[in-house]
């Protein structure tokens, strides 16, 4: 429940533009790999389910440390709060907390984090109907602070080569599958494909 809105949020998973529900994009100039210093993403999708169960579901405790297992390694605490852990290049490691600070049931969950060293810094999902009563769409929001202001291929490696624009998409995939069979896709049986933590 704590880590709901990180990821907010982070997710954050292909590289796609956004406007319309299904694209993704970036906000803020960007740098090699879509990361600039600070950069902001929001990715949408639609997902054929009503807007309340996806809100119940992005609040149980163990959705967000599934959909985000790629990002980092997420425990609840409790009270809307997650800690955050993740392993970067050279053996760096950053930890955080994420605190969920708005709650609109069906419509909204908001995360930022507090304290320094934050790789998420805030993130946000919104639930929305679809046009043609075609279920709900759900944007993701997520703000990332790279370590150091590193841009480009380094902070890529920090989150696994995956730039913020993928992160987002990623992420919300991961939700969907989750939310519609009950599992998410892995890559445990291709032999090229690093082991999955979920």
């Amino acid at each position: 429940m704590a880590g709901a809105a990180g990821v907010a949020a982070l997710a954050v998973l292909g590289a796609q533009q956004l406007a319309q529900p299904g694209r993704g994009g970036t906000r803020d100039s960007e740098a090699t790999n879509g990361w600039s210093a600070e950069p902001e993403v929001e990715y949408s999708i639609p997902i054929e389910r009503p807007a309340d169960e996806l809100y119940r579901a992005w609040l149980d405790p163990a959705t967000i440390p599934r959909i985000l297992a790629f990002l980092a390694d997420i425990r609840a605490t409790g009270d809307g709060r997650s800690e955050w852990r993740t392993d970067g290049p050279l053996g760096q490691s950053h930890a955080w907390a994420m605190q969920i600070t708005d709650e609109r049931p069906g419509e909204l969950i908001r995360a930022s984090s507090n304290g320094s060293g934050a790789l998420v810094t805030e993130s946000e999902v919104r639930f929305r109907a679809a046009p043609g009563a075609r279920g709900t769409v759900a944007t993701l929001r997520v703000r990332f602070d790279p370590p150091g202001g590193m841009i480009g291929d380094v902070a890529a490696r920090f989150f696994d080569g995956v730039g913020p624009k993928e992160l987002a998409s990623k992420a919300l995939h991961y939700f969907k599958s989750l939310v519609l069979t009950g599992e998410i896709p892995t890559t445990d049986r291709q032999p090229a494909a690093r082991r999955d933590p979920r």
